[in-house]
């Protein structure tokens, strides 16, 4: 299958890398991504239901990078771009995709840079509603079936 040319064009500008893709490797980063909305869902505390969902949104947009041979690249906001491309491709209305790079932007924040202010349970519930729909999506692109 030829990946979208919006992917070629992110791997030319050194946004995304050309990558190996697996089966295996893929299922993994769902099944990681399963477990951490599971986990998340369990009545946590904010900080650490916020984290679980941000992690398990990356496995879910790592997931569809390695479907499509790429992953993050290794320039200067690579991982912004990965997700940005990944949920225009899950069909994410772009009001969820604007909460979700403020979202990103608050992880950056209370992970190098400043833990105040802390992260909210509405940004964890946020959060936690985006890793729903986009694992969904990705599901339903990837045709995976738990």
């Amino acid at each position: 299958m030829a990946r979208p040319v919006e992917y070629d064009n992110l791997v030319r500008t050194g946004s995304l890398k050309d990558a190996v893709s697996t089966q295996d490797s893929i299922a993994q980063f769902i099944r990681a991504a399963e477990q951490m909305l599971a986990a998340a869902q369990s009545g946590l505390p904010e900080a650490p239901r916020f984290t679980l969902s941000y992690e398990g949104m990356f496995d879910v947009v790592m997931a569809v990078l390695e479907h499509h041979e790429t992953r993050p690249g290794d320039s200067g906001s690579h991982r912004a771009t990965a997700i940005q491309r990944v949920a225009v491709d899950l069909q994410l209305e772009p009001s969820r995709i604007s909460v979700l790079m403020r979202l990103h932007d608050t992880r950056n924040r209370v992970t190098y840079r400043s833990p105040i202010p802390p992260v909210t349970m509405a940004d964890a519930d946020a959060m936690l509603s985006i890793l729903q729909s986009m694992l969904s999506a990705t599901k339903e692109l990837l045709n995976f079936a738990s």
